[in-house]
């Protein structure tokens, strides 16, 4: 083939116009990429401004002045966008994207984490046995952006069809709520992640933990979910807590009310002396039913006529229902689910269902049509299938992905007690063989007056991987019982501090 001659003059006039061109095909790259990206965040605001509770309507409905933002509304949980579960996100007053976020999940399971929100750690509260709002100084906003998050289906605000549930399902669907959460808001994606939860979220927060483990270990480094850590309070993690097989005999629950002296001496003796058979054959035996019957019959009256607190033993017991719902007959361990009541007993509720089941406050929270009359423990929530092993069996994967734990325990609970905690984590040590970094010793609140000494706030331990901390005089919900050793604890593991 004959070469064509082209003069150096035109092949470098040749080479700068292929130059220009390119750069030319490259800025329309970069401007449409931009243009995108302004679209997507335009959107996101608007997405995000049509979230944001009106805080004008809040003061007015709710007698509070709060100068934060709130957002409320829906988290996608499946594909087709017919389940979606509630939300309340709380960013901290202050320099919210240099602060970590935690989410937020109770218990139950089948029941509201608004409870979290309105009664334990949000930056507003109901005062004790009242409708009445007043500030939280104690707020866990003060140190960390606040998700509460209604879950799984039915639980509250949330909705989807019914369907079989699981520990495991339920995850899957608390995974995806972050995931959507995360993309609504992306400044918030990178800050650090925690799962914080009581009772029953002593399975949620692990189960979902195990979730974000395996979903980082397939993303990018740019869209994995960056969880450092999970703190669980009075939460159901060993097979003898709070699964079926447990609630028969409920050895942690029993030893619980016979060291405080609720139950007589020769009860307590009698338990001590049959729990090895009554835990081997899962409370069937006759002498197993009769020693929790008398339990029960010591410390509430043979009638029932005697209010008991299970969430705190020496707590009062509210007894106010409203009409149409019903409160649990159970006065000791977990909520039973085969129980037509919306309720837990000597719960207080009276604010949440004062509040929560007005069309103003829908309308204010941007609660959907969709929703179902709010209960604080849904009666619709059947057909859930728990996990007979607990969430006990997750700890030494989360332990070995570096997610640090703290466990922590209000010591005067009867619902999953302290007895229960101390069984549990101390197996696991042997297990792991875990170290001692800082063995067993008091901790304190700092002195309120000059004339104080530091008062005693209980007991802390800390091993390799996990903190084991109790706290004197609180019950199931440590946040409500004893607010400013909750904010003190919490603040001190975010941080990664030690206890003196």
């Amino acid at each position: 083939m004959q070469k064509i001659y082209v003069p150096q003059t035109q092949h470098y006039l040749i080479q700068k116009l292929i130059e220009k061109l390119n750069k030319q095909k490259k800025m329309k790259k970069l401007i449409s990429l931009l243009i995108l990206l302004t679209i997507t965040q335009t959107m996101q605001i608007l997405i995000n401004e049509t979230e944001k509770v009106d805080n004008e309507k809040l003061e007015q409905l709710f007698d509070i002045h709060y100068l934060g933002d709130i957002y409320s509304g829906y988290l996608k949980v499946d594909d087709e966008g017919t389940t979606e579960f509630y939300y309340l996100f709380y960013p901290s007053l202050k320099e919210s994207l240099k602060k970590p976020v935690i989410l937020w999940l109770n218990g139950g399971p089948g029941c509201s984490s608004i409870q979290g929100a309105f009664n334990e750690n949000g930056p507003f509260v109901f005062k004790a046995g009242t409708s009445e709002f007043e500030l939280n100084k104690y707020s866990w906003t003060n140190f960390a952006n606040m998700i509460y998050l209604e879950s799984p289906i039915s639980v509250g605000f949330s909705y989807g069809s019914q369907v079989e549930q699981s520990d495991e399902s339920t995850a899957k669907y608390n995974l995806k709520a972050m995931i959507d959460f995360f993309n609504k808001f992306q400044d918030y994606r990178k800050l650090p992640f925690y799962i914080a939860g009581e009772s029953f979220g002593g399975v949620y927060g692990p189960t979902l933990a195990k979730e974000i483990i395996n979903y980082n270990d397939q993303q990018t480094i740019e869209n994995r979910i960056n969880l450092q850590g999970l703190a669980i309070g009075n939460g159901c993690t060993d097979p003898s807590e709070c699964t079926h097989d447990a609630w028969a005999f409920q050895i942690h629950v029993f030893h619980q009310v016979g060291r405080h002296n609720f139950i007589s001496e020769e009860l307590y003796e009698e338990i001590r002396k049959e729990e090895d058979k009554c835990i081997k054959e899962k409370g069937k035996l006759e002498i197993c039913k009769k020693i929790s019957k008398e339990v029960e019959e010591q410390i509430t009256g043979k009638d029932k006529n005697i209010k008991a607190n299970q969430y705190n033993i020496y707590g009062p017991c509210y007894t106010y229902t409203p009409e149409g719902s019903k409160r649990a007959d159970r006065s000791l361990g977990m909520r039973n689910l085969t129980e037509d009541a919306d309720i837990p007993a000597c719960a207080d509720i009276q604010g949440l269902y004062h509040h929560l089941r007005l069309k103003e406050v829908r309308d204010l929270l941007h609660v959907k049509e969709q929703s179902s009359e709010w209960e604080v423990c849904s009666k619709k929530f059947v057909n859930y299938k728990e996990n007979p092993k607990g969430s006990y069996y997750l700890y030494e994967e989360i332990i070995k992905n570096q997610i640090r734990v703290l466990i922590y325990s209000g010591d005067v609970d009867a619902v999953v007690p302290v007895t229960g905690t101390m069984f549990w984590i101390d197996k696991l040590q042997q297990e792991l063989s875990l170290i001692t970094l800082k063995p067993w010793r008091s901790w304190y609140v700092p002195q309120i007056r000059e004339v104080d000494p530091n008062q005693i706030a209980g007991y802390v331990k800390d091993l390799n991987g996990l903190t084991f901390l109790t706290i004197r005089n609180a019950g199931h919900m440590v946040p409500l019982d004893k607010r400013e050793e909750a904010l003190i604890f919490m603040e001190k593991f975010i941080r990664n501090e030690y206890f003196p």
